[in-house]
């Protein structure tokens, strides 16, 4: 399954954009065609779409929806007062979409997924819910729900970032510096007496004169990379690669993988509390998870249950999730009490990925002092071993 940006008319002549989930380009053109929109534009994008708005605007105005559908306000008239009080042009130009499409005669869920830069995947499947039992307001609801928890999740990790982060930036700099501006230096006191420098001393030299020498095309460089960076993050792919990296490191994988299984249990609970069934659950739960590795192996856990296999014993023999996640979710599946299992397993997790977290902070913080320390301190030594030589001070 991947995104298809589309462009058409729908049956009331109104012209419509979004994005779907397909798993071709004519599945991407059926589908639209069903929803009554005549596409003359589909193209593939990436298959993780990065969220363009404010987290915290985006949990007020799902707030609001919810309180304006308990009201008994039509959903139409619900959206529009929700576009007066957003004032954020992103958030509103996502508003604006889902209000277009609602008056065209779609579905808010249709609405939303056509704009997947402005409401997380997992809005999708559970706004579908809603409009099948008829608690739109609830499913709503639920969604700001777990937005809230991921936030919240989100800025204790980027909290936890930061120090790091700063210490990365700082002595990078220090290092950029001391290249470019303490070295040449050091390099013209020692230029006499090349042959008695140190090998550390004539790559320090070395590496100076390409960057002095390169400099402009070093700062070219630097400038292209960034705007690359940007425009591959905005597409979402930066995202895709790192996600799949960060899978393979030893202290992160732990909490990459308990925030596969928060994000899917999540769902899956919220669905089968809901009464959808076993299948449409683990499908609908799929399409709300960023990783396509994920997705893809969902898929084939959907197929064995097709043949009649049980959730527990899809999930063991195609290795999606962890061995406990197996075991608990297989003890719920003979107890009837599969919803709240994957409820139970969400929390689990979460202060697994917590407890993970602050062990991989406590371990990166003195690892990038001790590594920039060594970086730093063995510039420092190879200038003043270079002085020494020269000077013919006795060690």
């Amino acid at each position: 399954m991947k995104h298809y940006h589309y462009s058409g008319d729908g049956d009331q002549g109104v012209q419509l954009q979004g994005w779907l989930m397909a798993a071709s380009r004519d599945d991407a053109i059926a589908q639209l065609r069903s929803r009554g929109v005549h596409p003359y534009v589909v193209k593939p994008g990436p298959g993780y779409i990065p969220l363009k708005v404010d987290e915290d605007e985006l949990l007020v105005s799902l707030r609001e929806l919810a309180s304006l559908r308990r009201s008994g306000m039509a959903i139409d008239e619900a959206v529009e007062a929700v576009i007066d009080t957003s004032e954020s042009k992103s958030l509103l130009s996502g508003w604006q979409q889902v209000h277009q499409m609602v008056r065209a005669g779609s579905s808010l869920s249709d609405a939303f997924a056509s704009v997947p830069d402005a409401f997380p995947g997992y809005a999708v499947p559970l706004i579908k819910l809603g409009e099948a039992n008829g608690e739109l307001a609830e499913a709503v609801s639920l969604i700001a729900d777990r937005l809230d928890e991921e936030s919240s999740l989100k800025s204790e990790v980027r909290a936890a970032l930061t120090y790091p982060a700063f210490l990365i930036v700082i002595s990078f700099s220090v290092v950029i510096f001391m290249l470019v501006s303490v070295v040449p230096q050091f390099g013209s006191i020692v230029a006499d007496s090349p042959d008695e420098l140190a090998g550390s001393m004539r790559l320090l030299l070395g590496i100076s004169a390409i960057l002095l020498d390169f400099a402009w095309l070093w700062i070219g460089f630097g400038i292209s990379l960034v705007a690359l960076t940007v425009y591959l993050w905005k597409q979402g792919r930066i995202q895709s690669v790192m996600w799949n990296a960060l899978r393979r490191l030893p202290g992160v994988k732990p909490v990459v993988e308990a925030w596969e299984v928060i994000q899917f249990c999540n769902s899956m609970g919220h669905l089968l509390t809901g009464r959808v069934s076993i299948l449409d659950s683990v499908q609908l739960s799929a399409e709300s998870l960023g990783s396509e590795y994920l997705q893809a192996r969902l898929g084939g856990v959907c197929d064995l249950i097709r043949q009649g296999e049980s959730l527990g014993h899809a999930l063991a023999t195609m290795e999606v999730f962890p061995k406990l996640v197996v075991q608990m979710v297989a003890v719920g599946e003979k107890s009837a009490h599969l919803a709240d299992a994957m409820k139970e397993i969400s929390r689990l997790y979460t202060r697994r990925m917590r407890e993970s977290i602050n062990k991989a902070m406590s371990v990166l913080e003195p690892a990038v002092i001790a590594f920039m320390g060594i970086v730093v301190g063995g510039i420092i030594i190879s200038l003043l071993t270079a002085i020494i030589s020269i000077n013919d001070i006795p060690l």
